[in-house]
């Protein structure tokens, strides 16, 4: 079976994977074998990668740093076919009318910070399999 290609768009970049329980290896952990992970920074070369990388769900942590609905824009124009996923902050102002203008632009789904894995593995597993 063909792993899901997962790519993690963050403010910076991972500088050592090996040394940081990353969420990747957490969902790993839940879901062993399913996944393959990618972390980019977003002073990276965004659009080469999506273009390598090819993920099938993209998972956008906000920040104060970019423009996320800018972000899920181009993403979206560049990879149509990828799940979006996003992190929002805790202190986001208007959470719920940033929710619904994220899932207007493309996004399948907001979480914050109390994020339960459990959850985000099922959510990406029924992303894909909608039709």
């Amino acid at each position: 079976m063909e792993k899901i290609r997962v790519l993690f768009i963050q403010e910076k970049k991972i500088k050592n994977k090996a040394k940081q329980l990353l969420l990747g290896d957490v969902i790993e952990s839940q879901d062993p074998g399913t996944y393959e992970f990618d972390y980019i920074g977003i002073k990276e070369n965004i659009t080469a990668k999506l273009e390598q990388f090819q993920p099938q769900i993209i998972y956008i942590s906000m920040s104060k740093k970019f423009d996320l609905f800018e972000m899920v824009r181009k993403t979206k124009e560049r990879c149509p076919q990828s799940v979006l996923f996003t992190l929002l902050p805790d202190d986001a102002k208007d959470q719920q009318e940033m929710t619904l203008r994220l899932k207007e632009a493309g996004v399948y789904k907001c979480y914050y910070t109390t994020l339960v894995v459990n959850t985000l593995v099922h959510d990406m597993y029924v992303a894909l399999n909608m039709e």
